[in-house]
C-alpha cells in the first residue's frame, strides 16, 4: 500500500502544479505554491523514506503517506470553497497613502534598530541549539522590516518616484544581507514572493511558465543545498565555479534520497507514537507554539511560561518507543504536527488555510485592497513553512502578520473617505 499511496501523492501534487500552469496567474495562488513545496520538499523525502524507513514500521509508513495525500488534497479543496463576502468587504479598508508611507518608515526604523541591537548582543543558545535570551526578542521585532519592504515596493510600483525607490532600496538591504551572508532559505523565499506578487498585483506582470517549472525542479536541489552550505552557497554561485556547485547540489539531494536524516521520518514516528498512546494534542500543541513565541521568558520568567503550556504530544516517547531522537536542525513538518493534534482530521488545517488564502486573494485582486495585499504577501512564505516546519510555525507567523498589519491599518486608515464596492461579477471558476 505504501507504493500506492506514494503514487497517489505524486498524482495530487502534479495536479496542483498543472492547475496553476494552465492559467498562469494561478502560480501565485495557494494550491500551486503548496503543490510546489510538496513536490520539492516532501516527495524526495517520501521516496527516501520508502527506501530507508529506519525505525519506521510498514504501518507507520503507510499512515504518513496516506495523510500526506489528504493534506495535499485539502489544499485544493479548501481553496475551492465559496469565499465569505463579509470577510471580503471587511478587508476592503481605505487607507491614507501618506500615513501608510509613514507607517512603513516607522517599521523600517524598528527593524534597523532591532538589527543593530542584535549585532551588539551576545548570542545565547539552549540545550537544543536554538537561540535564547535577548537575541530572540530582537529577531522577533526585526521581522517588521519585511512588512516595511512590502509597503514600499507596492508604493514604488504605483508611483515610481525617487523617495519610494530610495525607501524600497533601504528596506531591502537587511533582507539581501540575510540571504547572501547567512544563506537563509525562508528570507530568500519571502523576498522572491514579495517582489513577484507586487509586480503581479500592481502591474499584472508575471514571469513565463518555463521559469516556474525550472524553479520547482531547482528548489528540490536548493532546499537541502542551502540548508547545508548556508552562506557558502552564494560564494560558490558568485565565484562562477559551476562544476563544484552542480556537484554540491547533487550531493545534497542524494543525501536526502539516502534517507539518513528525514523530517518525514520524524513525522512518521511521532504520528505512530500518537496513535499508539492516544496522546493527541487537540490543538494544545499549537497553543504551546504560540506561547513559546509570544510569552517572553526572559521578562516573565521561564517557570511562568512553562506553566502556560500543556506539553501533551508524545515528543518525549520517541527514545523509549523507537530508540530515536529527532536530529538537531530537523523539523516534524506540518504533516506530523497536524496529525498529532487531530489525527486524520488534522488535514483540515490545510483546508482552513486554503479558505483564508482564497479570501485574501480575491480581496487583493478584485477589490484591490492594500490590507489584503500586505497580508497575502506576508503569509505566502509562512504557509509553505507550515508544511516544512509545522502548522504551529505557520500560526506563529500568521499572528505576527495580523498584529503588525492591524497596527499599520489602524494608523493609516482613512476615517473620512467614502468608497464604493464593485459589483460582484467574479465567478468561482475564474479563480
Amino acid at each position: 500500500m505504501a507504493q500506492i499511496y506514494l503514487d497517489i501523492l505524486v498524482i495530487i501534487c502534479l495536479g496542483l502544479i498543472a492547475w496553476g500552469l494552465v492559467c498562469l496567474e494561478r502560480v501565485y495562488q495557494y494550491p500551486f505554491f503548496m503543490g510546489s513545496i510538496f513536490i520539492s520538499f516532501l516527495l524526495p523525502q517520501a521516496f527516501a523514506l520508502i527506501k530507508n524507513p529506519g525505525q519506521v514500521s510498514q504501518q507507520a509508513l503507510e499512515r504518513v503517506l496516506l495523510f500526506s495525500c489528504l493534506c495535499a488534497a485539502a489544499c485544493w479543496v479548501g481553496y475551492k470553497i465559496q469565499p465569505n463576502k463579509k470577510w471580503l468587504s471587511k478587508l476592503n479598508i481605505p487607507l491614507d497613502e501618506s500615513k501608510l508611507f509613514r507607517a512603513g518608515i516607522a517599521l523600517m526604523a524598528i527593524g534597523y534598530l532591532s538589527i543593530f541591537l542584535l549585532s551588539s548582543t551576545r548570542i545565547q543558545k539552549g540545550a537544543n541549539g536554538n537561540w535564547t535570551g535577548p537575541a530572540t526578542i530582537y529577531v522577533f521585532f526585526g521581522q517588521v522590516i519585511y512588512i516595511a519592504f512590502a509597503i514600499f515596493i507596492l508604493q514604488t510600483l504605483k508611483r515610481p518616484n525617487t523617495i519610494n525607490l530610495f525607501c524600497t532600496a533601504i528596506a531591502s538591504i537587511p533582507l539581501v544581507e540575510t540571504i547572501f551572508l547567512n544563506g537563509r532559505r525562508q528570507p530568500t523565499m519571502t523576498l522572491l514572493v514579495i517582489v513577484g506578487l507586487a509586480f503581479w498585483l500592481v502591474r499584472r506582470y508575471i514571469p513565463p511558465r518555463w521559469l516556474f517549472i525550472v524553479a520547482i525542479i531547482a528548489t528540490a536541489y536548493l532546499i537541502p543545498l542551502i540548508g547545508e552550505l548556508r552562506g557558502n552557497f552564494w560564494n560558490l554561485l558568485l565565484s562562477d565555479n559551476r562544476r563544484e556547485l552542480i556537484v554540491s547540489s547533487q550531493m545534497a539531494l542524494n543525501s536526502v534520497l539516502k534517507g539518513n536524516i528525514l523530517e518525514l521520518r520524524n513525522a512518521a514516528l511521532l504520528m505512530d507514537a500518537t496513535e499508539q498512546t492516544s496522546r493527541y494534542g487537540y490543538g494544545t500543541g499549537f497553543w504551546d507554539s504560540i506561547i513559546f513565541q509570544y510569552v517572553p521568558g526572559q521578562i516573565l520568567g521561564y517557570d511562568f511560561k512553562k506553566s502556560l503550556q500543556f506539553h501533551l504530544t508524545p515528543y518525549d516517547l520517541l527514545g523509549d518507543l523507537y530508540g530515536y531522537l529527532i536530529p538537531n536542525g530537523s523539523t516534524v513538518t506540518g504533516i506530523g504536527d497536524s496529525f498529532m493534534e487531530f489525527g486524520y482530521f488534522g488535514c483540515l488545517c490545510f483546508l482552513l488555510i486554503g479558505i483564508l488564502f482564497k479570501n485574501l486573494w480575491l480581496s487583493s485582486v478584485y477589490y484591490e485592497s492594500t490590507v489584503a495585499r500586505l497580508l497575502y504577501m506576508g503569509m505566502v512564505s509562512p504557509a509553505m513553512v507550515g508544511l516544512t516546519h509545522g502548522i504551529g510555525r505557520f500560526l506563529q507567523e500568521m499572528i505576527f502578520q495580523f498584529i503588525c498589519i492591524s497596527l499599520v491599518v489602524f494608523f493609516s486608515k482613512n476615517r473620512y473617505s467614502f468608497y464604493y464596492i464593485k459589483s460582484e461579477t467574479w465567478r468561482m471558476d475564474e479563480y
